[in-house]
């Protein structure tokens, strides 16, 4: 008996087998990674055992004259038909085609979110916010420059606003037939941002203007503004960009369930919902990362494209921080730009990191926050906008 045959992975071509031992041994590093907390534990554990275990089950089968060679799922066939074949297959048309997957984590996140610091400074925290737009705007002329279409374009430059479920929700919705690989994309360099954000800070930012103490705003934001809040912008953003209305609702009812103080929502939302949609989601990724997708000839371009866009952003809040503490002669820190790429709440628990390196008793966490929080508000706003603009071209 041939080892093809006990191990069907070794019947494959020199030049696919090779890649598919590529990507196990990646699947394997992406775990040590998320052990080691060098990346997400969270999103990178679940995720590399999927890719380790999808590219080593290679199964050659032949259903309704389709060749099936993923025994966990196929991205490609997404059908209803086609969910009695793989164990993974429901849990990925009714959840990850449709949004819903996207939608559920932005309800725990909105759930974690406060928005006391956000409502205690808002113009200083949109403003941050939108100079890390930098990247979801820029890259869109340089992705159709390289050969995209606006849809694929815009897709892979929300990359940029470093929030994987805008990522996740504007893929399926604009380029599905390149969902797969940009949200692989997407989540694999938000996990980066642990690695080089901080860095390119301290590149970027003076030690001067990042070490002064930055004394709190002394706002009291009541709980009666924030339920306001959490009810009336949903509704207003919803009725101006109705195509994002989905992932508004989700995030804002998070939000409100918070203030209200609904326990058994809030536990829902937190323990049970954002844990599990998180966990499948990682899951669900890794095993659909398979050499043939990888061979996409267009996934080069877009793993230029969204570091691009994420280096962006982080320039863009930066630079904003900067501007922002000059303009008002050093009232406001720079970090609070580093903050302003709205991955929730890394890039601000990032920002107070450097912070106390610089001055150890500069803890602003509270107001790093505010343009965090206003991150996920402004790039839900772009991603609307691409949705309204190419959704029917």
């Amino acid at each position: 008996m041939e080892f093809s045959q006990v191990i069907p992975l070794l019947g494959l071509p020199l030049g696919e087998l090779l890649l598919r031992l590529f990507l196990i041994v990646g699947g394997i590093l992406v775990i040590y990674g998320g052990i080691k907390e060098v990346l997400e534990p969270l999103i990178m554990v679940p995720f590399g055992l999927g890719l380790a275990v999808s590219n080593a089950s290679y199964l050659a089968l032949s259903v309704n004259g389709v060749i099936i060679n993923n025994p966990h799922l196929s991205w490609n066939l997404t059908g209803y038909e086609w969910i009695q074949y793989f164990w993974l297959q429901p849990f990925y048309n009714f959840t990850f085609m449709t949004g819903l997957i996207a939608a559920l984590v932005f309800m725990g996140i909105g759930v974690l979110t406060d928005i006391s610091f956000l409502l205690a400074r808002p113009y200083v925290s949109f403003i941050i916010a939108a100079f890390a737009e930098l990247g979801t705007v820029f890259t869109l002329p340089i992705a159709t420059h390289l050969g995209l279409n606006l849809k694929e374009a815009a897709s892979v430059a929300l990359i940029g606003g470093a929030d994987g479920p805008i990522v996740l929700f504007s893929s399926v919705t604009l380029a599905p037939h390149l969902f797969i690989p940009i949200t692989v994309v997407g989540y694999l360099y938000l996990s980066l941002l642990y690695i080089y954000h901080e860095r390119l800070a301290r590149v970027v930012i003076p030690k001067s203007l990042a070490s002064k103490p930055m004394p709190s705003t002394g706002v009291e934001v009541s709980r009666s503004e924030k339920i306001a809040f959490a009810i009336l912008m949903p509704i207003i953003l919803s009725a101006i960009f109705p195509s994002a209305s989905p992932l508004l609702l989700s995030f804002f009812i998070g939000v409100l369930i918070r203030e209200v103080m609904i326990d058994r929502y809030v536990k829902l939302l937190d323990e049970v919902i954002l844990s599990v949609s998180t966990f499948f989601l990682a899951l669900v990724l890794g095993a659909s990362t398979t050499s043939d997708v990888v061979l996409n000839p267009v996934v080069g371009k877009i793993l230029l494209l969204g570091i691009t866009a994420l280096v962006l952003s982080s320039l863009g809040g930066m630079l904003g921080g900067i501007l922002l503490s000059v303009v008002t002669k050093g009232k406001y820190n720079p970090l609070l730009g580093v903050a302003g790429v709205s991955c929730v709440p890394t890039t601000a628990k990032l920002a107070q990191k450097l912070a106390l390196k610089y001055n150890p008793e500069n803890y602003m966490i509270t107001e790093l926050m505010g343009p965090n929080v206003a991150g996920v508000v402004t790039t839900a706003i772009v991603a609307a906008l691409y949705l309204s603009l190419f959704i029917g071209t």
